[in-house]
């Protein structure tokens, strides 16, 4: 009798599985609800500042390539990118430091022209460099033509300003001091009176300013 009574009170190995299959279900109906969170959309910053500051410029040239490479031996701008298809090069991204430039090939039947192809420009790209002479001097090395030779501005810069093989005006410029207004009057007023051609390199940098 004993042992019968032990048998009895022997749990069921098949009853306790099937007791168990609703559990079982509900978490497996549980796991596609945690895999759905896991696969939830990152969310996306609308200004992009990751890859972006406030203003990209973005430059119509002849040839993306080429004129990355000048913006790489000339400035320092590193390349991030340049998408291509069969027909070429469409567009090009170049960073130094937290800034991007974007490059197009231009397109006469667009009218998308760089500034060499108009033969004039109404932009000005401002860049602040470590030391403006070497970097000067390395951009006209690779072909820049020089527009104003380096100086120090009464605004506190020294700047000199060229163009690069694609028409675009650049002044280079290092940040050398912060003279107070009365201070900057009085050396935009000694710079005036110097020779005709420093006058008109000051009359070109004020236009600038």
């Amino acid at each position: 009798m004993a042992k019968a009574a032990k048998r009895k009170s022997k749990p069921n190995k098949k009853s306790a599985r099937v007791s168990n299959q609703p559990k079982a279900a509900k978490k497996r109906a549980a796991k596609p609800a945690r895999s759905a969170r896991k696969r939830a959309a990152p969310k996306i910053d609308p200004l992009n500042r990751k890859q972006y500051g406030a203003l990209t410029p973005n430059l119509y040239v002849r040839d993306i390539r080429r004129a990355a490479e000048f913006y790489r031996s000339a400035f320092g701008f590193t390349v991030r990118g340049i998408m291509d298809t069969p027909q070429g090069a469409v567009h090009g991204e170049l960073r130094l430091r937290d800034g991007t430039l974007m490059l197009s090939p231009e397109s006469p039947a667009q009218n998308n022209l760089s500034a060499g192809s108009i033969g004039n420009t109404p932009t000005t790209l401002y860049l602040l460099v470590e030391d403006v002479d070497n970097v000067f001097h390395r951009a006209v090395a690779a072909g820049a033509k020089v527009t104003m030779p380096v100086s120090d501005m009464f605004w506190g810069d020294r700047v000199g300003q060229l163009t690069d093989p694609d028409g675009h005006r650049w002044m280079i410029a290092t940040h050398k001091a912060e003279p107070t207004p009365a201070e900057m009057a009085a050396a935009m007023r000694r710079m005036s009176e110097q020779p005709a051609q420093a006058a008109a390199a000051v009359a070109g940098a004020e236009s600038e300013y």
